[in-house]
């Protein structure tokens, strides 16, 4: 089978070419910068050049082709955000979907399944309120918005006899790159401690169970519609802090207040201070089994 991957060359979408090409799938893969891609992968993979914001995605990248993953899109938490930086990350997302979904359906191949990407962000702030995929979402900040506009580009401009899969994906730990690669910091410098009241929640997953997600949704049939991705065990901030202070061995005395994340992150700090308890409903009843469904081993497995 092949699959094409947008993203490929990111945090998530470097180890999801690697395990499709250990499970024996042919991988095509769509990227603004072929030489740096192919220091990755060299010539294990098909490389197709495409800049997503303003070209339709090349018709011979979808050339036998059974499924698309859909990974792109700018970092969110990457710099500050400007009205500038948030158009970027806008736009990387809304056009470069629309842009490869006319690249699709210009190829008139047979694609049976398109599987993207969203996030927990859609939700909005929702304290310690437990958040399904059946909720209703309104758009109330940036990143809700955002969501709901790409997921929206996915269910009006995809025909509909292909089958999809949206992931709204929560905060992803993994090594050298994600989340940790921010957090950990302050902590091996022995200055970590809670961010704000430390009880806001955390829907986190380890980036070996959201990779895993993303094969099974492109293998299994079962798999289509809203799907959170996120660990079944979230935490508050201060669960979090105290685990990661364990596994790296190091204080967390030092706490960051809320004004003091403001001044530091603006508008991004809603990130660092509001929280959100999603709950995987959809893919517990789908009957994915996780690797890593408390927070304790899956840092453990992160740092060993």
């Amino acid at each position: 089978m092949k699959v094409l991957i947008t993203g490929a060359t990111g945090f998530i979408g470097s180890g999801l070419v690697e395990k499709f090409l250990t499970r024996n799938y042919s991988v095509n893969v769509l990227t603004r910068n072929v030489p740096r891609a192919a220091v990755k992968f060299g010539d294990r993979v098909n490389y197709f050049k495409w800049d997503p914001t303003k070209e339709i995605a090349p018709s011979e990248a979808f050339k036998g082709v059974e499924s698309v993953v859909h990974l792109l899109g700018e970092n969110v938490a990457g710099k500050r955000w400007s009205e500038k930086v948030k158009k970027v990350v806008y736009d990387s997302r809304i056009i470069g979907t629309e842009n490869l979904i006319e690249g699709l359906i210009a190829s008139k191949s047979q694609i049976k399944t398109f599987v993207s990407t969203s996030a927990i962000g859609i939700y909005g702030v929702r304290g310690d309120e437990e958040v399904s995929e059946q909720e209703e979402i309104l758009p109330t900040d940036f990143l809700s918005k955002l969501c709901i506009d790409w997921e929206k580009v996915v269910h009006e401009k995809l025909p509909t006899e292909i089958r999809k899969c949206i992931f709204r994906v929560g905060v992803v730990l993994g090594r050298n790159g994600g989340a940790l690669s921010k957090m950990e910091l302050p902590f091996k410098c022995g200055v970590g401690g809670v961010v704000g009241s430390g009880k806001q929640m955390m829907s986190w997953i380890h980036v070996e169970d959201l990779r895993e997600l993303y094969f099974d949704a492109v293998k299994k049939e079962e798999f289509s519609g809203i799907i959170n991705a996120t660990a079944p065990n979230p935490v508050n901030n201060k669960t979090f802090t105290k685990s990661l202070g364990k596994v790296l061995s190091r204080p967390t005395i030092f706490p960051m207040p809320s004004f003091a994340a403001e001044m530091a992150f603006g508008e991004l700090s809603t990130i660092l201070l509001d929280g959100q308890k999603v709950m995987p409903e959809r893919a517990l009843k789908l009957g994915y089994k996780y690797q890593y469904p408390q927070i304790d081993k899956a840092l453990e497995n992160l740092y060993k």
